[in-house]
């Protein structure tokens, strides 16, 4: 037997199994083999390539699936970019642009997703869509947070922050981040200086204290990241344009002050 859906595309029947299959895992969207190996064992490539044939999931790459509304079967489904990037691998939090969308704070939205791990992953396309892995050996500072009724893995908001200084170009570049940061209304600023002393790059203290001193007055540990001021000077991004700032012995791009005052 079979239905007709609303864009006149026939619906095939599921069997029970796979319709316990369908029915346990359709809140989330974004599935992968694990997940029905979960319900199944390990039957369950058996039961995804039927569930794939009667357009209920679509594969999005090796392990990968979306889940397919039975009225969206035969159409054209582009599932959220960020229930994707956090079933892409197991140890991992969604990451600098891509979290500061998340967290509200980017200007811009891109079509590329920043995926950091501890463990390296070949990065890789689906749609208009880029998914890129970082990998890291500072592996903390991530949140759970709700999308789309499903819980993704993100950085939070401090780590968001010192992952996107110290990539600059993962962040979108400095303006974007400056823009991006000029929304940030409060921060946990014990948070941000354990991450800071955990990383222990004397650069990082140098960039991230220069730019929260420029972005917040009440910069309540700028003392503390004073004192791991080294006596290396470093550009906070590569800019031949730049002047000297001797407080935090940093090399800024002229155009600094522009992007914050039209921040």
């Amino acid at each position: 037997m079979s239905n007709i859906n609303k864009n006149g595309v026939k619906i095939k029947s599921l069997s029970p199994t796979e319709q316990m299959i369908y029915s346990e895992l359709y809140s989330e969207r974004v599935i992968t083999t694990d997940d029905v190996k979960d319900i199944i064992g390990q039957k369950a490539p058996d039961y995804i390539t039927n569930l794939r044939e009667k357009g209920y999931i679509k594969k999005i790459r090796k392990g990968l699936y979306a889940i397919v509304s039975p009225d969206m079967i035969g159409e054209d489904i582009k599932p959220d970019k960020f229930l994707i990037a956090d079933k892409a691998k197991g140890d991992h939090y969604i990451s600098h642009h891509s979290a500061l969308e998340i967290h509200g704070l980017a200007q811009t939205i891109h079509n590329r997703v920043y995926i950091t791990s501890s463990t390296p992953s070949r990065s890789f396309r689906y749609e208009d869509i880029e998914y890129k892995f970082i990998t890291t050996k500072y592996f903390f500072g991530f949140e759970e947070k709700n999308r789309l009724n499903s819980t993704i893995t993100v950085s939070d908001r401090e780590k968001t922050i010192l992952d996107c200084i110290r990539n600059i170009k993962y962040a979108g570049g400095l303006e974007e981040l400056i823009k991006s940061l000029e929304g940030v209304h409060s921060l946990d600023w014990d948070k941000l200086l354990d991450y800071l002393c955990k990383i222990d790059e004397n650069s990082l203290y140098q960039k991230t204290g220069f730019i929260l001193d420029e972005l917040d007055t009440r910069f309540p540990v700028e003392d503390k990241v004073l004192s791991k001021v080294g006596k290396r000077t470093y550009y906070i991004h590569e800019n031949k344009d730049s002047f000297y700032v001797k407080k935090w012995n940093l090399m800024v791009p002229k155009k600094f002050q522009e992007w914050i005052t039209s921040a």
